[in-house]
């Protein structure tokens, strides 16, 4: 299992208990994602998933500065990837 760098947004790091930074240990971007929201919970899974439990679409989420798209949260990780989950921000 690769040990990722997971770096997020302060509007989500409020939901990690204001950690807006960590390690965690996953094989793919779901996996990943699985794994945080079993790590902090509800109220951060309401935040990533909507409720058929796929990835919102105003969720951006980076692997090594490389936008991935909802469908390609299958995507392998590898040690020392840096993935950046960023929440689309809208209004004018």
């Amino acid at each position: 299992m690769a040990k990722i760098n997971v770096v997020v947004t302060a509007a989500l790091a409020t939901y990690m208990n204001g950690e807006k930074e960590i390690i965690i240990e996953a094989d793919t971007v779901r996996d990943l994602i699985d794994k945080l929201i079993a790590r902090y919970g509800r109220n951060l899974a309401s935040r990533l998933l909507d409720e058929n439990g796929n990835l919102r679409r105003f969720i951006n989420i980076y692997v090594n500065d490389k936008n991935i798209r909802i469908d390609e949260t299958n995507l392998t990780l590898k040690d020392g990837d840096q993935v950046l989950i960023l929440p689309a921000v809208s209004g004018g």
